[in-house]
């Protein structure tokens, strides 16, 4: 039988008072007024949009704030999530430790057993490691390093990234056991035949979870280069080819289009693009001069999560709005 308005009104009234100021749940007043708990949600829908009741989030460290700039990332990027990190007045290393920490924490949050992992480089993903916790019952798992590396500095061995991260959950590695960059393309087409590294480039097609960090492109008239290994002419030509960013040691531009360079097919790594394809590709990377290499990745589409901090999301919006995309 249906509810008369004025007995309608008085349920909603004490439905209202017994939730708000007699904190029972919902299914102690389903019982109590004697409905069913969907006509109970039904009725305080209706007191929502009548405005029997107004409801105030009290914000006193202004993360509201925070939430509106990650929606207004996830409709402009179309992106399936993103988490920014509040990091005002942070220098550069504090910056870095509490996104990687964040980054870490999100991990977590979606990690199973029996789960394929991979991740690429760089100091960022390697503070994340550090900050993961053993959780011995997740097994099974399988962490696939995503590009070669054979430099000295820790940050730029994909293989003690992915070590690091086995030794805090049970599973096996699968490395790329070649370098970052082969002399010739005929090289490293040669090496990328090889049975144990198909295997990997191919099985990375399919992965669960794929971590990767974002560099920045080379400034104008640098003589060297973060940690690569390359030349003042590579230098020149990623310069003018308008390189503002890579992952995986494949770089790309403002519109997120391959640049076309001499170490172009050197590279012993994944085809950056199949990013695309990916089910969940978490990118993490912030800092000023993470602005261009961002937008560049989310104007390339290589991305579906973001992890950063609210300045470096609000400068990347900033910027997307002078840039015209070319997809």
């Amino acid at each position: 039988m249906p509810i008369q308005p004025e007995q309608r009104y008085y349920l909603k009234l004490k439905a209202l008072y017994l939730l708000y100021e007699k904190n029972y749940t919902q299914v102690e007043i389903s019982k109590m007024l004697g409905i069913s708990r969907v006509t109970l949600n039904k009725m305080l829908d209706e007191a929502k949009r009548e405005g029997l009741v107004k409801i105030e989030i009290v914000d006193v460290k202004g993360t509201v704030n925070t939430f509106k700039l990650e929606e207004q990332m996830k409709e402009t990027f179309g992106l399936s999530d993103v988490r920014l990190v509040p990091c005002q007045g942070e220098d550069d290393s504090g910056l870095l430790r509490r996104t990687a920490a964040e980054a870490a924490s999100y991990l977590e949050r979606i990690l199973r057993s029996g789960m394929r992992l991979g991740f690429s480089w760089g100091r960022m993903l390697n503070t994340m490691a550090e900050y993961l916790n053993e959780n011995h019952a997740i097994q099974g798992l399988d962490i696939y390093s995503l590009v070669g590396g054979s430099y000295s500095v820790a940050e730029f061995q994909p293989n003690l990234l992915i070590q690091h991260v086995v030794e805090k959950y049970g599973g096996a590695t699968h490395i790329l056991t070649a370098p970052y960059m082969c002399q010739t393309p005929e090289l490293c087409q040669a090496i990328k035949r090889e049975p144990q590294i198909a295997q990997i480039l191919e099985e990375a097609k399919n992965l669960d979870i794929t971590m990767v960090g974002i560099g920045g492109g080379p400034p104008q008239g640098a003589e060297t280069f973060s940690y690569y290994p390359f030349d003042g002419s590579i230098i020149e030509e990623l310069v003018n080819a308008n390189a503002v960013g890579d992952i995986c040691g494949s770089f790309y531009d403002i519109h997120g289009q391959l640049c076309q360079t001499s170490i172009t097919g050197r590279v012993v790594s994944i085809d950056i693009r199949q990013l695309t394809q990916q089910k969940r590709v978490i990118g993490v990377a912030a800092g000023d001069d993470k602005i261009k290499p961002i937008l560049g990745a989310l104007n390339g589409g290589f991305l579906d999560i973001l992890i950063t901090d609210v300045v470096t999301a609000k400068a990347v919006i900033e910027l997307s709005k002078t840039i015209a995309v070319h997809r």
